[in-house]
């Protein structure tokens, strides 16, 4: 739990072992402490379900494909279709598409396209948000929200976004300010949020996901409200760590994936 030691804090030092010091050597230059606890937790008193299987005999470590930008499609469900981006007439399939044309051709690399169970009241009372045809996405790891944005939208204003975040060398990223001048018919927000976690919970591609997540949940929710960090739906007061659902992500062999996001 390498990286969960970054925001929750961590007393102890750093002490590489031999066997793994070239990816210890990796993870440091990230920026992360490398954890010494040890792999099997003393106190953790929770396990998954003897019937399920995985993988630990693989590395994990760059087992996943390197994106530089992420756009979360707030959808308040806890699992998709097979294809969650693959409904057409979906706004989620419109941002997938733009993804995919723009994906690699721009200094911020590679584009990740999502659903995550993250949602407000919209999802309930808007019938353009229930129908799919509007929505918020949650663009990472530059912590904005873009609000309500229509399918007909998505085109002329992520393309914008795009080319604001980065120059042409990859040397300038936009303010808030600048992005919200650049595109006045968008609703952009700055997420105050410390953090988020995101569970793949994606049943419907690995039913694993779908077991493992919400014990997961379970456990850092009750870690981050002993620390106060805890944030429940609806609360938006600053500093907080949110722990949502995701589709799918890191690939067939390895299930229980997480994806972490540390603001600044």
């Amino acid at each position: 739990m390498t990286i969960l030691h970054k925001f929750f804090g961590s007393s102890k030092s750093s002490s590489p072992s031999s066997p793994s010091s070239s990816i210890d050597e990796q993870i440091q230059a990230k920026g992360f402490e490398i954890s010494t606890c040890s792999e099997t937790c003393a106190d953790c008193n929770v396990t998954y379900p003897k019937s399920l299987k995985f993988e630990e005999s693989e590395p994990l470590w760059d087992s996943t494909k390197p994106y530089g930008l992420h756009l979360n499609i707030s959808t308040g469900k806890t699992d998709w279709p097979h294809d969650a981006t693959g409904e057409l007439g979906t706004l989620a399939n419109a941002v997938a598409e733009w993804g995919s044309r723009h994906s690699g051709k721009t200094p911020l690399g590679n584009i990740k396209v999502t659903c995550s169970s993250l949602g407000g009241d919209e999802l309930i009372t808007d019938d353009e948000y229930i129908q799919q045809k509007r929505g918020d996405i949650l663009i990472l790891p530059y912590f904005l929200w873009v609000k309500g944005i229509a399918i007909d939208e998505v085109d002329i204003v992520f393309t914008k976004i795009l080319n604001l975040l980065s120059d042409k060398n990859g040397e300038h990223r936009a303010t808030i300010e600048e992005i919200k001048a650049a595109i006045p018919q968008a609703t952009i927000t700055v997420d105050e949020n410390r953090a988020y976690v995101f569970l793949c919970s994606h049943r419907t591609r690995d039913k694993r996901c779908g077991v493992t997540a919400p014990i997961m949940k379970k456990e850092l929710d009750i870690i981050l409200r002993e620390k106060e960090l805890y944030r429940d739906y609806g609360d938006q007061t600053p500093g907080g760590v949110k722990v949502a659902f995701i589709n799918h992500i890191g690939g067939h062999k390895f299930a229980a994936n997480v994806i972490i996001y540390l603001q600044g």
